[in-house]
């Protein structure tokens, strides 16, 4: 009589489910990992113009220290950095930081950064902060399309003087001081300025260049 013998049928089978098994682990891991790549932040690529915009100064430092910074009563002004999208990809101001650097000096401002107490832009200028779209019909439109504008402002300025006790003449500057930051930045008129936009989600710049602030 012959005899069957199957005893060798079970482990195959269960060879082949494990391959199944790990065939589909796969494809669900694989088609995951698609969609996050596909969810990745793109950084806006974008061409950026830009310009100073001094409109007056009127900030007073005394010669001696402390050296007090003051101004006329009701002194106001829009002074800062006016930049221009001249082409490329939509952006919001939400989105941005900017990072000035005058000779060794860097600093870089965003988005959420508060105006100081001091600050001398008039009401209405900024929602609390220091970009804002030029032109816009409310503060609440922070999409910069080509051909958009938008100001960095500066919260501060001071005319030019001569401390007490040094020979060298300082010349008058724009400065940036947001609120609880302890060292802000002043940058004088007629020197170089380079600037960087920086993406904040991707945390790539989105463009560089530099200006005179004059």
């Amino acid at each position: 009589m012959m005899q069957h013998r199957d005893s060798a049928v079970s482990p195959v089978v269960g060879v082949m489910l494990m391959l199944v098994v790990t065939i589909i682990i796969a494809a669900v891991v694989s088609a995951f990992a698609g969609g996050l790549a596909g969810d990745q932040h793109k950084t806006p690529q974008v061409t950026i113009g830009a310009k100073s915009v001094i409109e007056n100064i009127g900030g007073t430092i005394s010669p001696d220290y402390p050296y007090t910074l003051t101004y006329p009563d009701g002194y106001t002004a829009k002074n800062g950095i006016l930049f221009e999208n001249t082409g490329g990809d939509t952006f919001s101001l939400n989105d941005i930081a900017v990072q000035l650097q005058t000779q060794d000096t860097k600093y870089t401002i965003t988005s959420t950064d508060e105006l100081n107490e001091t600050s001398i832009l008039p009401n209405g200028t900024t929602n609390g902060g220091y970009f804002q779209k030029i032109g816009n019909t409310s503060l609440a439109d922070v999409m910069i399309h080509p051909g958009d504008q938008f100001m960095l402002y500066a919260d501060g300025n001071a005319k030019g003087l001569k401390y007490t006790g040094y020979d060298t003449y300082y010349g008058p500057r724009l400065s940036w001081t947001p609120k609880g930051a302890s060292n802000g930045l002043g940058i004088y008129l007629d020197s170089k300025v380079q600037y960087a936009i920086i993406d904040r989600v991707s945390n790539k710049v989105m463009t560089k260049g530099d200006l005179v602030l004059s």
